[in-house]
């Protein structure tokens, strides 16, 4: 059976897609067999009959997935709001039934399976269940990835605090998309201290990156070795 980790945001917009496929990127460079899923999200559209992210769908292809986007994404709604709110409006419920399913097919086979979440680590995905209390269900560990800049180490040390309270485990935080300001400096430190977790890198930003493959592997490139063989292993703390 697969080693699942899941890679959560601090918030929309932060990177995850990106920092997943580039993860998947860096593991496969040392071997690994690696899986990647994306059970819930919202903001899909039509795709080969059924409601599809559109990150699922550039995962399968950007990665060469050989697994069905069903297992890859088996729940999605259309409009772009939190799971629960999109769910409510569009007269759904979410399906925790078919998500468990699928996980349990992705992962099968050694290995590791990156599990990317949706939104931040406590947006409401249905039936009372986030991120952060689906993991703990799951017994997956997580990576947290927020912004490198200004408002990272308060929205790093909140995801962190909160994931810990409800039990999951958290290998390390991702910062992501410095540009070169003072605070991306300053922030993994900070951030390290206070949370006490470990920095497990700072990505760049890259433009292009989802369009260029090339892109894609020069931002995996720069995970270290160090790091890489740690999630590995996974849990945290």
């Amino acid at each position: 059976m697969k080693t699942a980790l899941a890679v959560l945001g601090t918030d929309t917009g932060v990177g995850k897609t990106v920092v997943t496929a580039a993860l998947a990127r860096a593991f496969r460079r040392t071997g690994l067999d690696v899986a990647v899923m994306k059970p819930i999200a919202s903001g899909g559209a039509a795709y080969r009959g059924r409601i599809v992210s559109g990150d699922a769908v550039w995962l399968k292809r950007i990665l060469g997935l050989i697994q069905p986007l069903e297992d890859i994404n088996p729940v999605c709604f259309r409009l772009p709001l939190a799971p629960a709110v999109a769910a409510a409006l569009e007269r759904k419920k979410t399906d925790f039934k078919s998500v468990k399913r699928a996980l349990r097919r992705m992962r099968k086979g050694s290995g590791l399976l990156l599990v990317e979440g949706v939104g931040g680590v406590l947006v409401p995905l249905g039936s009372g269940m986030t991120p952060a209390s689906w993991c703990a269900r799951e017994g997956i560990p997580a990576v947290v990835v927020g912004r490198a800049g200004l408002g990272g180490i308060n929205h790093a040390w909140l995801a962190v605090e909160a994931l810990r309270k409800r039990g999951v485990k958290v290998a390390g935080v991702i910062l992501n998309g410095a540009r070169g300001e003072l605070s991306e400096s300053t922030n993994p430190a900070v951030i390290a201290k206070y949370a006490k977790c470990r920095i497990l890198a700072v990505l760049p930003w890259i433009a292009g990156v989802r369009s260029s493959p090339r892109a894609l592997r020069r931002l995996a490139a720069v995970f270290p070795k160090r790091m890489l063989r740690l999630l590995s292993g996974v849990p945290g703390r």
